[in-house]
């Protein structure tokens, strides 16, 4: 996952460490397995897995037993359920109810109403028959003790020539979504890619690419049944599928390479990782197959993580040092930055085999619910990099004669290009980017200057592939058919006590937005501090996106028939002023954008 050059800086808690690292030849021999890139030139994922040369944090030797620690807790342990309408023409009307939690060995059990009948669906995915158009109303418990939201979909049901097509018309149900290192790097004027969308349900991440790794990692772990393909459907060196193989895996290897898709979207939707950009690199890293890998570091599971990379999470985030450390020593008074190395060694030891898949006892070798926990993590790991990407260019720019203003905001698109840089440094190691960025002189600090300057071999090319994949992804979703998805039939109960707190409640609320500029500094709108002709974007969820322009300081906006207890949303259009709320039930609900007057110099230059 990471490579180092010839000295680490990090800076975590105000404290700055260096490490002096020895320095190394190169990059590795490639591997002989190669990687199926699944897209049109040019190359969009890894030739061969990443192979991360040795930098000098203090390993623990490997005849030094580590010890072994259970995966930090999983600290968003939400239940999620929502519906999916399938794609038609249908020979019966159907909708289907998911339900997932990120805990491993979790049954679920979902309840609800339609057409005035109670149903519970004994288990996730569930089809639910609707004859006509109706509403469906439902949540779901775990047997853990969580209960999901309540959800209120309006169905729409139409018979056509060649069978029934169902559509949803409005979802009480909105996912708020915030990339984090956007909000760490903290830029006012930026585009809204494709590639940073946050989709609303894990489905939409669904992806058929033909993988050609995974597939060989299917056959030779028998995963699928390839009897009869001439010499086991693998190539003589074992390291590529035949025809035959590929085409006989074809199923597995679409449902392999997609389930952990909830998993991707819940760890996106909590750390703030954009989530195809979650997908593609687990794509990069390992195909999907949560394999450890030894170069000249372990390198372990679905993101490949290792020690190296461990380590900018533990001296980025206290809360997982903590976790990590209260199960290798009894003391962990000290930050992590300010331990002994052997220590801090022992705690990125334990962190990095608790990650690990790899099962004996478990079916194929590979416990797929420790794999799954392990997203989260990767997701992390991507945050802790992209903080750290900021730090260096702060301390980089700061230092620089020239204006740091200047020198950053020509770059064109820095969005993306900071994206690159983290991508560079979760792949290459944060000394790499230092050097680019040191060796960059004063030019803009975009991509195409930067990775001009890359030293370590490989970590253009890795993120020029992930780069490709990324923007090619929409071009490989995935629908899978009625047949593909097992699915559990609901039990109607008889017609009893209604369930009243299922019933769903429209708001008849008032929205007023306020906008004002507070000159004098005391927190309150006065006379004259309201601003007018400000554009202002309103959307609730279930209701079609309504827009308007302030006059004296306001504008109202109708909460009716929005679902109560739904997010909603107020933007100011150009000025990336974002405020949500929850919509009550009636009333009025105020939400002030206050501006602070522009700082004026207190002398002449």
């Amino acid at each position: 996952m990471a490579r180092f050059s010839n000295k680490v800086i990090y800076v975590a808690l105000g404290v700055l460490v260096i490490f002096a690292c020895a320095p190394f030849a190169g990059v590795l021999e490639p591997t002989p397995t190669p990687v199926d890139t699944a897209v049109p030139p040019p190359v969009s994922t890894q030739e061969n897995f990443t192979q991360t040369p040795t930098a000098t944090l203090a390993f623990t030797p490997e005849s030094t037993r580590i010890p072994e620690i259970p995966l930090p807790s999983e600290p968003f342990p939400d239940l999620y359920a929502y519906i999916q309408a399938p794609e038609g023409p249908l020979a019966q009307p159907y909708v289907t109810l998911f339900a997932f939690q990120a805990i491993p060995n979790v049954s679920v059990e979902i309840t609800g109403i339609v057409d005035s009948k109670e149903f519970v669906c004994r288990g996730s995915p569930c089809a639910l028959p609707v004859l006509t158009s109706s509403i469906v109303v439902f949540r779901a418990r775990s047997s853990a003790g969580t209960v999901s939201d309540d959800i209120s979909a309006t169905v729409r049901v139409e018979e056509g020539a060649d069978g029934y097509y169902v559509y949803l018309d409005s979802v009480s149900q909105f996912a708020a979504f915030s990339d984090a290192c956007l909000r760490y790097w903290d830029f006012q004027d930026y585009t809204d890619p494709q590639w940073a969308e946050f989709v609303q349900f894990p489905y939409l991440l669904n992806t058929d690419k033909t993988l050609h790794y995974l597939v060989t990692r299917l056959i030779i772990h028998g995963v699928v049944d390839v009897s009869g393909c001439p010499a086991g459907g693998l190539s003589a060196g074992l390291d590529w599928p035949t025809g035959c193989g590929l085409e006989r895996s074809r199923d597995a290897m679409i449902e392999w390479q997609n389930q952990y898709d909830e998993y991707i979207w819940l760890a996106s939707k909590n750390v703030g990782i954009p989530p195809k950009i979650l997908k593609t690199i687990i794509e990069v890293e390992s195909q999907f197959w949560p394999g450890d890998q030894r170069f000249y570091v372990d390198e372990i599971g679905l993101g490949q993580l290792n020690q190296l990379g461990v380590d900018v999470l533990l001296r980025r985030d206290p809360t997982i040092y903590q976790q990590v450390c209260s199960a290798v020593l009894d003391d962990c008074s000290m930050p992590y930055t300010l331990m002994p190395k052997n220590e801090q060694a022992m705690i990125r030891g334990a962190f990095i085999n608790s990650l690990s898949a790899l099962c004996p006892t478990c079916q194929y070798g590979l416990d797929l619910n420790k794999a799954k926990d392990s997203v989260s993590f990767i997701a992390q790991v991507l945050r802790a990099n992209c903080q750290t990407v900021k730090i260096i260019i702060d301390q980089h720019t700061i230092t620089e004669e020239d204006d740091e203003d200047e020198r950053l905001k020509v770059i064109d698109d820095p969005y993306s290009d900071y994206w690159k840089f983290t991508l560079l440094a979760y792949h290459s190691g944060i000394s790499c980017f230092e050097e680019a960025i040191k060796n960059t002189s004063k030019a803009r600090l975009d991509w195409e200057n930067v990775s001009a300057n890359i030293e370590c071999r490989g970590g253009e090319n890795y993120v020029d592939g992930v780069w490709a994949n990324l923007l090619n992804f929409n071009q490989y979703r995935y629908t899978p058919s009625d047949q593909e998805i097992v699915q559990v039939a609901p039990d109607y109960l008889p017609t009893r006590t209604p369930i009243p707190t299922l019933v769903p409640d429209y708001s008849d609320a008032q929205v007023l937005v306020q906008t004002f500029m507070d000159r004098n500094q005391n927190g309150t709108p006065d006379e004259g501090e309201w601003l007018d002709g400000i554009p202002v974007v309103f959307q609730a969820a279930g209701k079609t996106e309504q827009t308007g322009t302030t006059e004296n300081g306001t504008v109202e906006f109708s909460l009716a028939g929005v679902l109560v207890g739904t997010e909603a949303t107020v933007t100011l259009q150009g000025l990336y002023r974002t405020e949500t709320f929850v919509v009550p039930g009636s009333g009025e609900v105020y939400v002030t954008f206050k501006f602070d007057p522009p700082v004026l110099p207190t002398q002449i230059p």
